[in-house]
Order: structure tokens, then C-alpha cells, then sequence
């Protein structure tokens, strides 16, 4: 998503937040993976900065009031692993 895209003001609030939030699980996944690479080339500093930054979108999530149970397992399989 460009940064154009993410400051449009849509009329559909309900849209609006569906699609930031589906977002919000596909960086997830994408730094869930990272991760799980990270770690299986002993990149231990690099699998702290993706811990970071776990922890950094479950608290923008939480932020935002997110009641989605989606994302839920992606977050305990990590916590899980450490």
C-alpha cells in the first residue's frame, strides 16, 4: 500500500478498518515468517528486532480496539517459541 493510498479518507468507516486491519495480519504473517527464517540462520539479533516489532503491531492492534480472533494464533505460536 503506497502512502497515498494509506492517508484517503473513505466514506465506508467499516471498510476503512476491515482493510487496515486485514493488513495489519498480512504484515504479521509476513514478519511471523521473517522470523522463523531468522531463527533457523541463528540471526539472533534479527529475530529480536522482529519480536520488536510483533510486539509493536499486537500493541497498535490492541490500540485500535481489534477484536479479531485472527490474528490470535499467529501471536501465541510465537510467544510459544520463545
Amino acid at each position: 500500500m503506497t502512502a497515498a493510498y494509506a492517508t484517503l479518507a473513505l466514506d465506508d468507516t467499516n471498510t476503512s478498518t476491515d482493510t487496515e486491519i486485514e493488513e495489519f495480519h498480512a504484515i504479521t504473517r509476513l514478519v511471523v515468517f521473517a522470523k522463523e527464517s531468522a531463527a533457523l540462520l541463528d540471526a539472533h539479533q534479527t529475530v529480536y528486532c522482529l519480536d520488536l516489532a510483533l510486539e509493536q503491531i499486537a500493541r497498535e492492534l490492541r490500540h485500535r480496539a481489534d477484536s479479531s480472533s485472527d490474528i490470535v494464533p499467529y501471536f501465541k505460536a510465537v510467544i510459544s517459541r520463545q
